[in-house]
């Protein structure tokens, strides 16, 4: 087999393992973990949070370690850590425990995906990155959907949320043994750049914006943006660390959760796939309206619901306005500021969503207080729709006013006087 063909493989299975064993599953988990150890809500939904915090500050750790080990070790690494994570997670008693190996799970899920593997695909394959990454990022896409099924197969079967752990982490290691056999970079990592930059360079035409990132950071377009962003995100984030517990406190147990949350995971990448064509016809702000308003019916339905089947279709209906909302939102900030300076947007848009870690542990208090989740679901719905709102009202292209060029010097004649008109 081609060791392209081989790096494509470890890659993407790298991706589809950390998307399915950390922030689709780890809900599901939890609510069996919540109720054997006595944890309170709010324990387990900081839990969520750091691995969430874990993985977005570790985001500069990769290609820092790429260029001084390799991409290959910068992987093997990851796996280690993530199986370190996953077995302290197995033989846990005390919950501070347990928040070193969520961190640990953040941190290994940076280290294997995807930055290191956007990476590679794109010095891999030259002429066809666009199409490998894009595959790439269906497979992992293809790991949340999956995910829930498989833990919610384990513990559901066994009752034995350790064994789950435990059985992750010896996957983890055999990941490693993978990446080390398949895994080998194209083109020697020189340079943190170099890494960041990959897989842009045949993604539009090189291109200078009218906007610096300055100016772009201090518009209301990209205020609103960022802000959007972040109630999606928070909404999405929290839905993942409760939507098991809440649906199995309508009376059917855990296992509906699971299939939930794949609806969920499905929902959105289906809905990310066609939002890409709609966006070519239709204009992005409307999407990103449309989305915002199905994940506010969603979260208000599942509010509601008192039958899992309805629960179940708020899910994917939330999925679906995600997958909207969230690439749209996207597509605005390259429509609006222009290629040259998008992936700057993009980053600071991304970094402004870090704020979204707040939502588990604040859903978590919640439940605590009122005995579930009921009342912090409904706060999501109205920020939801509120975000909406905002939308609908501010959210405009931005206007750009170029800086008053200086005055030029007064002409002086040889008399050093300033002549008549």
């Amino acid at each position: 087999m081609p060791r392209s063909a081989l790096v494509m493989f470890a890659a993407s299975l790298g991706f589809f393992f950390v998307t399915a064993t950390t922030f689709t599953s780890l809900g599901y988990v939890l609510y069996t973990m919540v109720a054997q150890l006595g944890w309170s809500k709010a324990a387990a939904g900081l839990s969520f949070s750091l691995l969430g915090l874990a993985c977005g500050l570790a985001s500069p750790l990769p290609p820092l370690l790429m260029k001084s080990i390799g991409t290959r070790l910068t992987m093997f690494a990851g796996c280690l850590t993530l199986a370190a994570g996953f077995f302290i997670a197995s033989q846990i008693e005390h919950l501070t425990l347990f928040f070193v190996a969520t961190t640990l799970m953040g941190i290994g899920f940076s280290l294997v995906a995807p930055s290191p593997a956007v990476y590679l695909l794109a010095t891999w394959f030259p002429r066809t990155s666009s199409r490998m990454i894009g595959f790439y990022f269906m497979t992992g896409a293809a790991g949340g959907i999956v995910g829930p099924l498989i833990v919610g197969g384990i513990v559901g079967l066994t009752g034995d949320w350790r064994l789950h752990w435990l059985v992750m982490s010896v996957s983890a290691l055999i990941l490693g043994l993978i990446c080390l056999a398949c895994i080998r970079d194209a083109v020697k990592v020189e340079s943190v750049e170099q890494v960041k930059g990959a897989g842009h360079e045949q993604a539009a035409p090189a291109q200078n914006s009218v906007w610096t990132v300055k100016q772009a950071l201090m518009t209301p377009s990209f205020l609103i943006l960022a802000l959007l962003m972040t109630v999606v995100q928070t909404a999405v984030t929290s839905a993942h660390s409760i939507l098991v517990a809440h649906i199995a406190n309508l009376g059917e147990g855990a296992a509906p959760g699971a299939i939930a949350m794949s609806l969920l995971a499905f929902a959105g990448t289906g809905a990310k796939g066609l939002t890409g064509t709609l966006c070519e016809r239709i204009d992005p702000r409307r999407i990103l309206v449309a989305g915002l308003a199905l994940q506010a019916l969603a979260m208000a339905l599942l509010w509601s619901a008192s039958m899992v089947l309805v629960a179940t279709a708020a899910a994917t209906l939330f999925g679906l306005g995600w997958g909207m909302a969230w690439l749209s939102a996207h597509i605005l900030l390259l429509r609006y500021f222009g290629a040259g300076i998008a992936g700057d947007m993009t980053a600071m848009a991304t970094t402004a969503t870090t704020l979204a870690v707040l939502g588990p542990i604040g859903a978590g208090r919640i439940a605590d207080v009122t005995g579930g989740y009921s009342l912090a679901i409904l706060v999501f719905a109205l920020l939801l729709a509120a975000a909406t709102i905002i939308a609908v009202l501010f959210l405009r292209a931005p206007v750009y006013r170029p800086a008053p060029a200086a005055p030029q010097p007064a002409a002086i004649d040889e008399d050093g006087m300033v002549p008549a008109e």
